[in-house]
């Protein structure tokens, strides 16, 4: 019984770690309204396991130049399509018509 409360303790701790380091990871505070714009590129960054520094040099930029555009949440839309390609996805951009009220 007591080793069980020890594993869990220990997964637990395991847990609050990995959270630590993929929070520091993160260039924007989660759940703030800054990083809406560039959150879906960070996110593709995680799945296919690139850092900023990576994606900054295939697409000729500094990682400190993308640090900033991730802490700022912006971006050229060319740097945009650059990102995608070199993630391997496609860039769409596109207009929607609002709907009426």
């Amino acid at each position: 019984m007591e080793n069980q409360a020890n594993n869990a303790a220990v997964k637990t701790a395991a847990e609050a770690s990995e959270a630590r380091i993929s929070r520091t990871r993160m260039p924007f505070s989660p759940g703030t309204k800054k990083g809406n714009r560039l959150r879906p590129v960070f996110n593709y960054l995680m799945d296919e396991n690139v850092s900023l520094s990576e994606l900054g040099r295939r697409i000729g930029i500094s990682r400190q130049s993308m640090s900033t555009r991730f802490a700022v949440d912006d971006c050229k839309v060319s740097d945009m399509e650059k990102m995608a390609e070199a993630l391997g996805y496609e860039f769409i951009w596109s207009f929607r018509k609002k709907e009426q009220e």
